[in-house]
């Protein structure tokens, strides 16, 4: 019997480096889309309590973003994140633009869950299969936590993340 080859597990080292920020991102969308994303943005308000906590290990920790720009659960989520980039300094990359198979794609392969490309090919590598999809790193580039769709536990995204940071110490 031959041994099953693992793959090592994918890190922050895997991403794009050069992905843009989420505030640069959804200034850079679409038009149909855009408005959308920056009204939720610069319409939410932090809980700031949970803001000043999250300062304490912004520099030790790294987000990465994969999301649909039509998904409404996005359209909830991402902007939270430009807020956090802009109170915190937390480093976030954005990795939007995923689009589901078309149905003779999807007939072909029933597993396909998004469209790669155009879809980034983090989706894939990363094994994203909600939109958004908001992926934790620690320094040492290994995930501590994800968020799919939207927060499980918490009522908002920056407590989830919070959670997901203080569960992992």
């Amino acid at each position: 019997m031959q041994a099953i080859e693992e793959k090592p597990m994918p890190t922050l080292n895997d991403v794009t480096k050069d992905a843009p920020t989420v505030n640069q991102y959804i200034d850079s969308m679409p038009a149909g889309h855009r408005g959308g994303f920056a009204r939720q943005r610069d319409g939410y308000d932090l809980d700031m309590d949970t803001v000043e906590k999250l300062k304490i290990y912004a520099s030790d920790h790294e987000i990465v973003a994969l999301f649909a720009n039509w998904c409404d659960d996005s359209r909830r989520a991402i902007p939270v994140l430009a807020r956090l980039e802009d109170k915190i300094g937390l480093k976030i990359r954005a990795l939007g633009g995923m689009t589901k198979p078309s149905w003779e794609e999807k007939r072909k392969n029933p597993g396909m869950n998004w469209a790669i490309p155009p879809s980034p090919r983090e989706v894939e590598m990363l094994s994203v299969t909600s939109s958004p999809t908001i992926i934790i790193f620690n320094s040492s580039g290994e995930e501590v936590g994800r968020i799919k769709t939207r927060p499980k536990i918490e009522k908002t995204v920056e407590a989830e993340i919070l959670r997901i940071i203080e569960d992992s110490i």
